[in-house]
């Protein structure tokens, strides 16, 4: 009963979550707003003319139900979830009837020929209609143009062409709908205010279209008069080459010295025109300007970058934060440009960025002066790159920094991997023991040496909203004694897969591939010979009895343990110095047990001849589903303490298999340099088929000496 309730609330949480995130449809219509009249542009008595409002002409790439999204550029995409509830083609000329009827323009209007046939027909037609996209703005666009002409003819009387761009003052669907709505009745009343010039005044009052003569109503003239800008705006990006969030701000100034501040890495919205830039690190005489920079409207201009930077760590020799004041200066002029402490990144602090021209740069730590011969380094910084400068100090016996050991710039590879979002580690971990021991023997002691090593890979892909782990670890190790061989004293090794897709900030699903063996044929040893048999699966003997002081209890590479599982992942902590996170879902478990063979100590005896007789038999292959459920966490404690934690439950379906649980842990005190005391404690609940029915606990405590390969 207890597996099922699981089962259900990891489905019901499964599937709420996935019913919470469907994005439902909107639909949206173009209607008239009565109180956007205006009283001048109606008629006492209309023009006596009978009129035909045509269909509006929509291009292909906007008569479909989506609405259009421009990302400034030449990209566009369609709102699958926002769509269109009327025809374009249909609601602009309904609306331009509904409007002329109001302000009594003609006789007659009509959208359908009956009856009469009309002299004059209005034509529409649609060049943009389109929400514009980028980081920071939000724009409505309407490009459409009106047509007054006379039926049998195609010249137009008159032309009235709009190609407007309003900022959404609020960043959604309903406010750009809205807003083009306001421009569509707004462009109509301008191109009605036409026509009653054109009808009053005759032909000769419009000058080359859209000029009208000064000496109209005064009224039709302040309508003509509200026409917007059409001058566009644009985007300027000046890259952020590091591919971070924390480049520094510049500056933006415009024809008139008019001052903005924006980031490098986020495009910054501007009007068409020509500006100027400021950036760089230093004071304002060490910035560098660039002139001459035209904004284009609906389009994105991006700055080459003339400028490199620099990002400078420092660490001591074990791979640690070493907080050490250190300063910049220009190799050629001796000028500083200011002094820092490094981030320490594993608290969030943000890595200084520095912002230079080509050229070369020198550093001095602990307040040196720019002329110091100790304590310094010099670094190349070159156009469009990123060098990052590495810094080792020395420490004393108490792990204070003193004198820089060394420095120099990371290999290109490995720079562009830490800036982006894939990281490897890599590190080997060697510990011996030697014991000696005359308690049987006082002139011959007995001597114990066992030697272990760890080798371990850490691949972390982590962008939002994907994140990967895959971590490995290779477990070897031999021991020798005064009576014994050369024996294999640990021999497993681990790939653990987890990748997860956050759909919301904390929560999303996950996917687990887990693969668990060994590398060497395993055997059991005894003081003494005895006699062994061993049966298969079937409990049909394979062979004769042998006597022997050893039996292969495991061939290579089996057992074989694969653990597979999907669900939902819950990240209950995500802190530089703690991560917890809990995952409940459907789980696979796979034991290939090919020569696996277990001792049962029921079917031993011992004969007359005092020798053991035993039994060993092969252990069934098992392929179960059920639920599992984890709880993983890493932290960092003080005293240069880490814990590690990874707690695994499963439920399989079968009400006749038990479940079972892994529970690691793992504690690391960082001694000194490469040296560390690494505890581990180890509980796990085996199956049924194990032949082990109880709990089983793993203690190992031991001195490591740890080498970084990468």
């Amino acid at each position: 009963m207890k597996k099922i309730i699981i089962l259900s609330l990891s489905f019901i949480i499964l599937f709420g979550c996935m019913a919470r995130n469907i994005a439902t449809r909107n639909y949206f219509i173009l209607e008239y707003y009565s109180h956007s009249e205006k009283d001048e542009l109606r008629l006492d008595e209309p023009f006596d003319q009978s009129v035909y409002i045509e269909d509006t002409k929509v291009p292909i790439t906007y008569n479909r139900k989506q609405i259009v999204v421009r990302h400034f550029g030449p990209r566009i995409t369609y709102s699958d979830n926002n769509l269109w509830g009327i025809k374009l083609s249909k609601i602009i000329p309904k609306l331009l009837k509904k409007r002329l009827d109001s302000y009594n323009m003609f006789k007659n209007t009509q959208r359908e020929i009956f009856t009469s046939d009309p002299d004059y027909a209005i034509d529409t037609s649609i060049n943009n209609i389109e929400m514009y996209i980028s980081e920071t703005l939000y724009q409505a666009r309407l490009n459409i143009d009106f047509t007054y002409r006379k039926r049998d003819k195609e010249k137009s009387l008159i032309t009235h062409s709009a190609n407007i761009e309003r900022v959404l003052l609020k960043q959604d669907f309903d406010t750009f709908v809205q807003t083009v709505n306001e421009i569509l009745l707004d462009e109509i009343d301008k191109f009605a205010a036409k026509i009653n010039i054109y009808n009053t005044l005759g032909p000769q009052a419009i000058i080359s279209q859209d000029n009208i003569p000064v000496d109209i109503d005064p009224t039709l003239v302040e309508i003509l008069d509200s026409e917007e800008d059409n001058t566009g705006k644009g985007l300027l990006l000046v890259p952020a080459i590091t591919r971070t969030e924390n480049e520094p701000y510049y500056k933006i100034y415009d024809k008139y010295g008019y001052e903005r501040s924006a980031k490098m890495g986020e495009a910054f919205p501007l009007m068409e025109g020509t500006y100027s830039i400021e950036y760089g690190s230093g004071n304002h005489d060490q910035k560098m300007i660039k002139k001459n920079i035209k904004i284009h409207p609906r389009y994105k201009t991006i700055v080459d970058p003339d400028w490199g930077c620099l990002i400078v760590e420092i660490i001591d020799e074990n791979r640690n934060f070493a907080k050490v004041i250190y300063e910049l200066f220009d190799l050629e002029e001796g000028e500083s440009f200011g002094s820092e402490f490094p981030a320490e990144v594993e608290l969030g602090e943000q890595e200084k960025v520095w912002v230079l021209k080509s050229g070369h740069y020198k550093i001095t730590l602990n307040n040196k002066p720019f002329n110091t011969y100790t304590d310094f380094t010099t670094v190349l910084i070159e156009k469009g790159s990123v060098q990052k400068l590495t810094i080792v100090m020395e420490t004393d016996e108490d792990g204070n920094p003193t004198n820089m050991a060394g420095a120099g710039i990371l290999e290109e590879s490995f720079l562009e991997a830490s800036l982006e979002s894939f990281k490897f580690s890599s590190a080997i971990h060697i510990n011996g023991n030697m014991n000696s021991d005359n308690e049987q023997d006082e002139d011959n002691p007995k001597v114990t040496i066992t030697m272990n090593s760890q080798l371990e890979n850490y691949l972390i892909y982590d962008k939002d909203p994907l994140y990967y782990n895959m971590k490995s670890v290779v477990n070897l190790g031999i021991s020798k004694s005064s009576d014994t061989d050369f024996r294999l004293a640990s021999d497993k090794f681990d790939i653990k897969n987890t990748g997860i897709y956050y759909f919301i900030k904390d929560l999303g699903f996950y996917g687990r591939f887990d693969v668990s063996s060994h590398f060497f044929d395993e055997k059991q040893y005894s003081s003494k010979k005895f006699y062994y048999q061993k049966f298969d699966e079937n409990n049909e003997a394979l062979g004769d009895s042998i006597f022997s002081d050893n039996v292969q209890i495991k061939s290579s590479f089996f057992p074989v343990e694969l653990k597979e599982g999907i669900g939902i992942n819950y990240r209950i902590l995500n802190l530089s110095r703690a991560n917890l996170s809990f995952r409940a879902g459907f789980g696979i478990r796979q034991h290939f047990n090919k020569d696996v063979f277990i001792y049962d100590p029921s079917e031993t005896y011992i004969d007359n001849n005092d020798i053991e007789h035993r039994k060993y038999f092969e252990i069934a292959s098992v392929n179960t589903t059920g639920t599992e459920l984890s709880l993983v966490g890493n932290f960092q404690l003080p005293f240069n303490l880490t814990y590690a934690s990874n707690a695994d439950f499963y439920f399989p379906f079968d009400k006749n298999d038990d479940f079972t649980f892994e529970w690691e842990n793992s504690f690391n005190l960082n001694l000194f340099k490469h040296i560390s005391l690494d505890y581990k404690f180890n509980l796990e609940k085996l199956s049924k088929d194990s032949g082990i029915d109880y709990l089983v606990k793993e203690h190992s405590l031991f001195l490591r000496v740890t080498y970084f390969l990468r």
